[in-house]
């Protein structure tokens, strides 16, 4: 405000109802949707789905599920849906070689079933809890069992991993990633008509 901003763009700004938000875009995974119904800690679920009656556009990533729009529509019938999917965009720097993969993301196995998607040549996975904080004998024993490997995490892991000066001895590849989303124009037109 005092910088004179017209626009503010929250993450994982929802739940903040101190903040008044003209304009709400939820997200969820298709593979996981809402896990098992359960809020924080013992599910997934940030809110009770009835919250969605605050959204005003539902982004879920993977495939056309009229189950879960279903669902979405008993508690929010102006709430708009749409589809995205992720996309490798570099696999031919990793064609034909070996890949030991590991991620500290929310659901570490999107990450390597990307990679199976992409027949990348996958010996071994690590998942970690999200926002994981790496250790210095974990990078080692990783780099020690798998050298003939490539090192390969998400760029979230990647950029985390570089702010601890002690894990830049080793060589860790990341992947780009995209985000292709269906029916693009008509979301990014429902945002402009917002602003």
């Amino acid at each position: 405000i005092k910088k004179g901003f017209d626009l503010a763009i929250l993450d994982d700004g929802f739940q903040d109802l101190s903040i008044y938000k003209n304009f709400n875009i939820v997200c969820f995974n298709q593979k996981q949707w809402t896990g098992n119904n359960l809020l924080i800690p013992a599910g997934p679920l940030r809110e009770n789905l009835s919250a969605l009656n605050r959204a005003d556009c539902i982004l879920i990533n993977g495939k056309k599920d009229t189950k879960i729009e279903n669902q979405i529509y008993n508690v929010n019938k102006s709430a708009k849906v749409f589809y995205s999917k992720y996309k490798a965009l570099d696999i031919d720097k990793f064609k034909g070689k070996k890949i030991c993969a590991f991620a500290g993301i929310g659901n570490p196995s999107n990450f390597f079933e990307l990679l199976k998607e992409n027949n990348f040549n996958l010996i071994n996975t690590f998942s970690y809890s999200d926002h994981h904080n790496y250790s210095y004998s974990e990078i080692e024993n990783m780099v020690k069992k798998f050298n003939d490997c490539i090192l390969l995490t998400t760029e979230k892991d990647y950029c985390r991993i570089l702010q601890n000066s002690i894990l830049k001895d080793f060589k860790i590849e990341y992947l780009k990633i995209g985000l292709e989303i269906e029916n693009k124009d008509n979301f990014i037109k429902l945002i402009k008509d917002k602003i």
